[in-house]
């Protein structure tokens, strides 16, 4: 499957997506057809492990929810040291034949972001989204926001692609935002392959996340880069790293 003609839709993230290497394909900037996809047969990552060990040393939690979840590796991983992690995800194949093997099914589930989330009001002390905020478009952003706020009862960690970083982020220190119903405009082809509608700074982000309730935790990023390895996170490093505490009761 190529791009699609005016919105990222959940089939869009299929096998092709996610595992079969260059599965995705696109007009590169000579014209010529290019492919990318994760090319990840297995959805095994074995950076998963450090990183969780990190968020039970810093956070503590009893429970945990994984927002964009993708094939269920880092609800697995969180298990294994005895998290209560769950989690869901847009794409019906990464949730179904998709699915990490180690993700039981009950762990995973189908659901769109977009839409009021299965959850009650403070219901997970750890709400995690990793390159998640990337593929929401701006006028969706306000329910996302809304929802991610509500379940989470102490601490959001957050892991968003921005602009100026390259790769699939491109060169340009703007970034862009691609409008929900209209085609990829022509040049963007190469970065919005992977259903990226929304590269902005970190800076937009942090202005955008600000809450009432919640306070940005630097020291706590500070933290976490301390206790994983660069070359385990050296892309979330190019990107932006961002931990919020929930300071109201």
């Amino acid at each position: 499957m190529s791009l699609p003609e005016k919105q990222f839709e959940s089939d869009y993230y299929d096998e092709n997506y996610f595992a079969v290497p260059k599965g995705k394909k696109f007009p590169g900037a000579d014209g010529k057809m290019q492919g990318w996809s994760y090319a990840n047969p297995e959805g095994e990552w074995l950076g998963c492990e450090p990183i969780v060990k990190a968020w039970k040393e810093m956070f503590n939690p009893v429970n945990m929810l994984d927002v964009g979840a993708g094939r269920g590796t880092f609800i697995a991983y969180a298990r294994d040291i005895g998290l209560k992690a769950v989690g869901f995800d847009y794409s019906k194949w990464a949730v179904g034949s998709g699915r990490y093997k180690r993700c039981k099914p009950e762990w995973l589930k189908m659901q769109d972001a977009t839409r009021y989330w299965p959850y009650k009001e403070k219901q997970f002390d750890l709400v995690v989204a990793l390159d998640f905020y990337e593929h929401i478009y701006e006028t969706d952003l306000d329910h996302v926001k809304k929802e991610m706020f509500f379940t989470t009862k102490k601490w959001l960690f957050l892991q968003i692609a921005v602009a100026g970083s390259g790769g699939l982020q491109g060169e340009s220190k703007d970034g862009y935002s691609l409008k929900k119903g209209e085609p990829v405009p022509k040049g963007l082809e190469g970065v919005a392959v992977a259903g990226h509608v929304n590269v902005r700074p970190e800076q937009y982000w942090i202005d955008y996340l600000e809450h009432d309730e919640f306070m940005l935790r630097r020291d706590m990023k500070n933290f976490f880069c301390g206790l994983v390895s660069k070359p385990v996170i050296q892309n979330w490093l190019l990107n932006s790293i961002l931990i919020f505490e929930r300071v109201t009761d």
